[in-house]
């Protein structure tokens, strides 16, 4: 609804410098007692004068020197009669429409999402807010607002800060006689389907006055939330996030009322078919007012659009193949974090400026106490996660997005009754993240869960281009979701993933209990890129974090008609400089020889994701090789090896097997020059097996830096167990693998005693811990980067192994 132009104009610094970063302001910024006092002495005001106007003693228009300093949207406050106030004079509303090229909306909208935000959030402590509505017909709706205030978090220009207090749908009590239809099995058509849901307006704990709508997981036992419509606003009330003035400082502002309607039913409008809801608000001693103000330049701001901009760009280096996604934990958190990314700032130097800041601007931080370390934010919708990640479309190339799509409840055709499910909604918006763009933040473009093509698995390919540069095969007879990328080569994108637990969630949600502040957010100081940072199917969300791919229109066009995701071959950087996210990680390696009995020259050494080590064979025997077991058969879709500048293979063949004694031949090579060999883009290749036979070397002997084998299977979901099968074996899951940080596991199921045994390659036993839970932690300082085992038995005897990469 409203975002300052200088949110992207921070992501455009090209300085290089961390002193880009602004300076970090003192926290907190002033005590939060006084900051309580101050807003209780400005409520008691306020309060006053609309007890005389219910008694006929003043005016409808409320003095300005009634309302507190800061408040930049609205004027020319009045008071007003509820049963005469109109939706106009209520509500700033963003209506859900399809995208046009030629009139983009800024703000990050989800063109599928209807918003409503009061226009005047603003009474005293100790009214009550009244909302009076109707059930939408659509996938999902909800209601948040901002909670009591406590004088240590802030919210900022109606836009930074603290986490809003929400009610899910399914939880709110319907009118007697009524039907709530996104209640599992309920009536989704059902004709009575009012509601009447209260807001208490208060100062305090906001976790303490909303002890289960205000922590995960966010649900309401009652239609009775605690919020409040006066918020301290912090440094950010004085100025922008670039440092500039603001023109109407204050320490103080509206709150926010936002009501959120997700993919309204077909033929129900925007709005899913019912009224805007009538708000009102009311004294302690029962008497019924509604404050209204001129919110006109805040409905400007919402209505605003601009065409596609024509813009260039090449492939930002610190978003190649490697990268994966980024969570949000907060906008200013988001904002500051993407600086450094883009500029490729190291995590180390940055992350404790970026944390110092959003502390002072915010007051929120992962060692917070709560509701200052709890994942929504201002402006977010508390049941969704969001992900990101930079992406560059240059002419005639063609972006990909591969992965698994959640079981989500299906409502666009106004089905009857509401299902379970994984997710409840699932969208992907294209961003511009360009700060010089006159209305920052469009959406370009956006595809929603029930837009995209499934196969039988509920797999999915999404081709962006533009629409000169479409595949002839990407269509949806082909299995192909094609999306017009825009006029624009490089922009944001931005997944939205609206989980409700229990009734819509999954193991892989990346939702806060699930991936947790300090690990997941880039600037946390136990950062773990590979739960979600890498660009592969292996970390914390398998399968359903999409994987990125690039490549021509006619390379595209080359995989033919009926493609399958895990067909789509993989984008593996060609350079010699760095390894990449290579399933063969996961993998063992067994070689016809090494150099000497020394750990530096083992096989092992050839697939620990690390340029620093290497395998070498033995010296002067020109015939050697190096076998790789995947585990089990798995698509193949790229080679790349690693070699030493000196020590290479000049003559060799790379060739895949399922068992290891029929092969078929991937490469034969001669006269190879060394450094890196890569073959990439492989089509209708499988195996468990992948075997470099080498031949001839450049000198003495072979010295293999890497092997990397890349694979592209869409298969993470787990085996079914039919009732009254034999007890399954353990399942053992490590998550991310590799991991940067402490081993992180999942068990099918756990039978005391159980205990988790680590082992290096050659055997040695080098830790153990005793299982508690059927998940967990197991702390690894001690242990340097490497290739380990991990042995879970329990006390059935049952064992079950996995390779675990600990990287640097």
């Amino acid at each position: 609804m409203r975002t300052s132009p200088a949110i992207l104009l921070m992501v455009a610094c090209f300085c290089g410098l961390t002193a880009c970063l602004p300076p970090a302001d003192p926290y907190p910024k002033m005590p939060p007692a006084l900051a309580v006092a101050q807003a209780r002495e400005l409520s008691d005001s306020l309060e006053a004068y609309i007890l005389r106007w219910t008694q006929g003693l003043v005016p409808d228009s409320i003095p300005d020197r009634l309302i507190p300093a800061g408040i930049e949207d609205s004027r020319d406050f009045y008071l007003k009669d509820p049963a005469a106030a109109t939706p106009a004079e209520t509500w700033a509303v963003r209506y859900a429409r399809p995208i046009r090229k030629d009139s983009l909306r800024g703000g990050i909208p989800d063109p599928n999402v209807t918003y409503l935000f009061l226009g005047t959030a603003l009474a005293p402590f100790g009214s009550k807010l009244v909302i009076e509505g109707e059930f939408p017909h659509c996938r999902f709706f909800s209601i948040q607002v901002t909670p009591p205030l406590n004088g240590q978090e802030y919210y900022a220009q109606r836009q930074f800060g603290t986490a809003e207090v929400a009610i899910a749908d399914a939880d709110i009590e319907p009118l007697p006689g009524h039907t709530n239809p996104f209640r599992i099995g309920a009536s989704r058509n059902a004709a009575l389907r009012s509601y009447r849901l209260e807001i208490e307006l208060a100062a305090g704990d906001p976790v303490a006055l909303n002890p289960q709508a205000h922590q995960y997981p966010y649900r309401s036992s009652s239609n009775l939330l605690r919020g409040a419509m006066l918020v301290l606003q912090g440094p950010l009330g004085f100025k922008t996030v670039a440092g500039t003035p603001l023109p109407v400082p204050g320490d103080w502002n509206l709150g926010a009322l936002w009501i959120r309607i997700y993919r309204p039913d077909d033929g129900t409008g925007p709005l899913g078919g019912v009224p805007m809801p009538r708000v009102y608000y009311e004294l302690p001693n029962g008497a019924r007012y509604f404050i209204g103000s001129n919110f006109s330049a805040l409905q400007r701001r919402a209505d605003a659009t601009i065409a596609n901009r024509v813009t260039g760009g090449q492939v930002n280096p610190y978003f190649g193949p490697d990268a994966g996604w980024y969570k949000s934990w907060g906008i200013t958190r988001s904002m500051l974090s993407g600086i450094c990314q883009v500029n490729g700032w190291s995590r180390r130097d940055s992350g404790a400026r970026v944390r110092a800041i959003d502390l002072g601007w915010t007051g929120r931080g992962a060692f917070q106490p709560a509701p200052g370390n709890i994942e929504p934010h201002a402006t977010t919708n508390n049941y969704a996660s969001y992900l990101g990640r930079r992406v560059t479309v240059e002419p005639g190339m063609v972006a990909v997005l591969t992965g698994k799509m959640p079981l989500f409840p299906e409502t666009r055709q106004g089905q009857a009754v509401m299902a379970g499910g994984q997710i409840r909604y699932w969208s992907v918006c294209g961003i511009d993240d360009d700060a010089l763009s006159p209305l920052p933040a469009t959406t370009i473009h956006a595809i929603s869960d029930d837009e995209v093509v499934l196969d039988a698995d509920r797999n999915y390919i999404i081709a962006y281009s533009r629409p000169g540069d479409r595949p002839a095969n990407a269509t949806a007879a082909n299995g192909v979701s094609w999306v017009d990328w825009g006029t624009q080569s490089s922009m944001g994108l931005l997944m939205r993933w609206v989980n409700v637990d229990p009734g819509w969630t999954f193991p892989q949600a990346p939702q806060e209990h699930h991936l947790g502040w300090s690990q997941s957010d880039w600037a946390a100081t136990q950062y773990d890129s590979t739960l979600i940072g890498v660009n592969w199917r292996h970390g914390f969300m398998q399968c359903y974090l999409p994987q990125v791919h690039y490549m021509s229109r006619a390379e595209f066009e080359a995989l033919g008609a009926g493609l399958q995701a895990a067909r789509i071959p993989s984008w593996v950087d060609s350079g010699f400089s760095r390894t990449g996210p290579a399933a063969s990680q996961l993998g063992s390696l067994h070689a016809s020889s090494s150099l000497d009995a020394s750990p530096v020259n083992q096989a092992f050494n050839a697939n620990d994701g690390s340029l620093q080590t290497a395998w070498s064979s033995a010296f002067g025997q020109q015939q050697a090789s190096i076998t790789l077991d995947l585990g089990r058969v798995r698509t193949i879709s790229a080679v790349k090896l690693h070699w030493d500048w000196i020590f290479f293979g000049k003559d060799y063949t790379i060739r895949v097997s399922d068992d290891s004694l029929n092969w078929q031949v991937l490469a034969g090579v001669q006269g190879e020059n060394g450094r890196v060999d890569l073959y990439p883009k492989l089509q209708q290749v499988s195996g468990r097996y992948v075997q470099l036979q080498l031949t001839r070397y450049n000198a003495g002997y072979y010295r293999l830096a890497e092997f990397e084998v890349y694979t592209t299977d869409c298969d993470c979901a787990p085996a079914a167990v039919s009732a009254g099968a034999p007890a399954p074996p353990i399942r053992l899951r490590i998550y991310p693998n590799p991991s940067t940080g402490a081993l992180q596991y999942t068990l099918g199921e756990l039978r005391h005693p159980a205990r988790l045994d680590l082992y290096d390659l050659r055997g040695q036993l080098l830790q153990s811990a005793e299982l508690r839970s059927a998940a967990g932690r197991v702390a690894t300082d001690a242990l340097p980067p490497g290739v380990y085992v991990a042995v879970v038995t329990d006390g059935s005897g049952r064992q079950a192994a996995v390779k675990w990469v600990k990287r640097r």
